[in-house]
């Protein structure tokens, strides 16, 4: 079938029209898929904090294709700069991912600004993180442990488990205090840097400052506590 001159302009500039349109949808998508480098900090920076909030709220089974995604790599674990601690928490048989679930059991954060270098290949961002305050859940848990050793159940605790037992009561009143809801809380903004590899990751550098390890705290200086 032919079509007359008059059928065939219309069909044109419908195949035009379908032509640009076809054009505009490839280059808003190479738009969108094309992401700045302050939107690729913040997603690195927000993939470290999530790591965080994940070891006290972990997925839901429905979740689980999630955890199976892989993570980037220039995301590193969630690190707590407590080594000495842990090391200490290991010769008493405290369990340190337990430890570290009630030391988060308060804690949120948001980013703030980002900021990259002229070059393209450093950057910082400022993190506001919130937690509850450790060095007051260590004082008045010690209070507490003190109380209760004045009772009749604290030697049958040490008759019955010994000196591991004891431990154990510890930290049961070291965990209530953190797991409050009244808990003494600090909100500390920090700052995060970064660098971008030859790939144009963008991986945030360690070690961390003490300045983070401070707010992750709650505006604790752990290097006083262990």
């Amino acid at each position: 079938m032919r079509l007359s001159s008059c059928h065939r302009r219309p069909f044109a500039r419908v195949l035009s029209c379908l032509g640009v349109f076809a054009l505009a949808v490839v280059v808003t998508l190479s738009l969108s898929a094309c992401k700045s480098d302050t939107e690729k900090v913040t997603e690195t920076v927000t993939q470290f904090m999530d790591g965080y909030d994940a070891l006290v709220h972990p997925s839901d089974e429905g979740d689980k294709n999630d955890d199976e995604k892989p993570k980037d790599d220039g995301v590193p674990d969630p690190q707590f700069g407590d080594d000495a601690t842990i090391a200490k928490l290991d010769e008493f048989g405290v369990e340190s991912g337990e430890y570290h679930q009630h030391l988060l059991s308060h804690f949120s954060y948001q980013v703030g600004d980002v900021s990259v270098a002229d070059d393209g290949k450093t950057a910082t961002a400022t993190v506001s993180v919130t937690n509850a305050t450790l060095s007051d859940a260590i004082t008045n848990a010690a209070s507490d442990f003190e109380a209760w050793m004045l009772t009749d159940e604290m030697q049958s605790t040490l008759d019955s488990g010994g000196r591991a037992a004891l431990v154990d009561k510890l930290f049961d009143f070291l965990y209530q205090r953190l797991d409050a809801e009244d808990v003494p809380t600090a909100t500390t903004d920090v700052t995060l840097t970064l660098t971008k590899d030859d790939d144009g990751k963008w991986n945030i550098d360690t070690p961390l400052s003490d300045d983070f390890y401070l707010a992750l705290y709650g505006g604790t200086d752990i290097r006083t506590t262990e």
